[in-house]
């Protein structure tokens, strides 16, 4: 199936060719989601000789504390190069403690 942008309504117009670089998927997302998951699991591995019930909850809070600051608090708006920073980072941020999170009851899920 033709993407909507790509479609000529013409009948037998040839496919627009795609400009060089052009995605579909948007690779900045793709770099933060990876991102977050790498440090968050390197971030569980550091703390292995902390309890992983522990581990888990603090991952928890650091996720409540990104939403809460999110929703809480009066930020720039998005479309500014800071607003676009600070969603940036605490998206981050979420993400971070989400996979600390989900690695550790995971570890807990298998003992």
């Amino acid at each position: 199936m033709i993407p909507q942008e790509d479609r000529d309504e013409t009948p037998g117009a040839k496919r627009k060719t795609s400009q060089f670089g052009a995605t579909r998927t948007p690779l900045h997302l793709v770099f933060q989601a990876c991102l977050g998951v790498i440090v968050g699991i390197g971030i569980t591995s550091l703390l292995s000789e902390v309890s992983h019930v522990q581990v888990a909850l603090a991952g928890v809070f650091v996720v409540l504390a990104a939403w809460i600051v999110e929703q809480g608090f009066r930020l720039p708006a998005p479309n500014t190069k800071t607003g676009a920073r600070i969603r940036l980072i605490l998206r981050l941020v979420a993400l971070v403690g989400f996979t600390i999170a989900v690695s550790s009851l995971l570890t807990l899920i298998e003992a």
